[in-house]
């Protein structure tokens, strides 16, 4: 958890150095266009049904059990061919989506404000997309062996590799979607094949083979997988719907401070979530040898952390415009109450992810999916409601989230604890 939380630092501080040096190479415009591209391309990580969170349950499970390796290396070949067979379909199909869609359209700009060939820059973001998407199955492998540190490591690698790309392009050339697009994805590349590599040289467990590819591992990791997919697809609504929703109704240059405003607050819940993520495979584990009081113990470890996370939220609150603008080096015109709303939010994630990390780890989908399914469908709606009918803008687009966002609040909370009272009642 201290090298994670070292790790996590670093990725958010040269993240937050890469920020201000791709919106001078790009400009407001062309910023607000390149951050609705990445949200639209993270629809792609969606796809794999829950594969990667179902692998990482099963071998959370089984990795410390004499005697599994050959189940455990059937675990991660089929989850390989199962996932490839996915990202090939996913790969033509956003291609074939990317080539015949209006992107100037949907982002809502015109030919005029941005120059460069949409199609073109979609079609090679999502092939680097899909490429990366399957690599980065090492990480699932990674949590499951609770090394979430040298997932971190990656992510400060990653980060380095796209400053200095930007750094590069801003001195050699004029702003360039595309050339942004290429390196993001180089970036990614590079360091998803190099961990890969790294596993498969640790264990022949973790070498994926084609005689290992096992039906009834397959069908294990992608029934539990589907029910994370649902999860997903409703995590996907939520979180990444915004970004599109204010760049048609109002404008990319909106989005440019709304995702700043985000990406700021991202600072504390990003760390948050790092230091409780180990939770989730401990939960597995624990759950396996049904000791739930170390559960329970891990759910009180969290909520301290949390307490410290939400004096970080306000105190960042507080401090928000002045920090912002050393940040940036340049003055942002804000909605009004958008940043105390977006602490609201942050807030609320935190919550949500200390039970999430349990809830993902009992398996306890009965809860995660109706709940998923329920703010996936209110979302979009109450957006909408807030920012056309209540002329709130950006705020009102908010608001829909933050109040979507409840539903699992409350739901997978009183989920966990009564799944712990029976199995702690049932053993006593």
């Amino acid at each position: 958890m201290i090298l994670s939380t070292v790790y996590r630092a670093l990725s958010m501080i040269i993240s937050y150095l890469y920020v201000p040096v791709v919106l001078a190479y790009l400009g407001e415009v062309k910023y607000g266009v390149w951050t609705t591209i990445l949200n639209v391309l993270s629809w792609i990580t969606y796809f794999d049904i829950g594969i990667g969170h179902g692998l990482r349950n099963k071998l959370a499970e089984n990795l410390d059990r004499e005697g599994n390796e050959i189940k455990c290396r059937k675990y991660v070949s089929s989850a390989y061919f199962a996932f490839g067979l996915i990202v090939l379909c996913a790969m033509c199909g956003f291609s074939v989506a990317a080539i015949f869609a209006n992107w100037n359209s949907i982002f809502g700009v015109s030919k005029d404000n941005v120059s460069d060939n949409l199609t073109c820059v979609m079609c090679i973001s999502v092939i680097f997309m899909c490429i990366n998407f399957l690599l980065s199955l090492c990480k699932s492998i990674y949590y499951a062996l609770q090394k979430n540190s040298t997932v971190g490591l990656m992510g400060v690698l990653q980060q380095s590799l796209m400053l200095m790309g930007v750094l590069y392009l801003s001195v050699t050339s004029e702003a360039s979607l595309l050339k942004v697009a290429i390196f993001y994805g180089l970036s990614d590349f590079i360091v998803e094949i190099l961990f890969t590599l790294i596993l498969t040289r640790k264990s022949e467990v973790f070498v994926p083979s084609l005689k290992f590819v096992s039906k009834e591992e397959t069908k294990s990791t992608t029934n539990l997988g589907m029910l994370f997919f649902i999860s997903q697809i409703s995590a996907l609504i939520l979180f990444t719907t915004d970004n599109l929703i204010i760049s048609h109704f109002i404008g990319s240059a909106e989005v440019t401070s709304y995702s700043l405003v985000n990406k700021l607050y991202t600072a504390g819940t990003a760390v948050f979530a790092m230091l409780v993520t180990p939770y989730w495979s401990r939960t597995s584990v624990a759950k396996s040898h049904n000791d739930y009081r170390l559960i329970k113990k891990g759910i009180h470890e969290m909520q301290c952390l949390l307490g410290l996370g939400i004096v970080g939220v306000l105190v960042l609150m507080v401090i928000f415009k002045p920090l912002a603008r050393m940040w940036l080096q340049k003055e942002l015109d804000y909605a009004p109450g958008l940043i105390p709303l977006m602490a609201v939010y942050a807030i609320i994630y935190m919550w949500n992810a200390v039970y999430s990390q349990v809830a993902n780890g009992l398996s306890l989908m009965r809860v995660i999916v109706p709940a998923g399914i329920v703010q996936g469908i209110v979302n979009i709606p109450l957006s909408l409601f807030f920012l056309l009918k209540m002329n709130m803008g950006v705020v009102g687009v908010l608001l829909g989230t933050v109040l979507s966002f409840m539903v699992s609040a409350i739901a997978v909370p009183i989920a966990v604890n009564k799944e712990i009272r029976i199995h702690m009642r049932d053993k006593s």
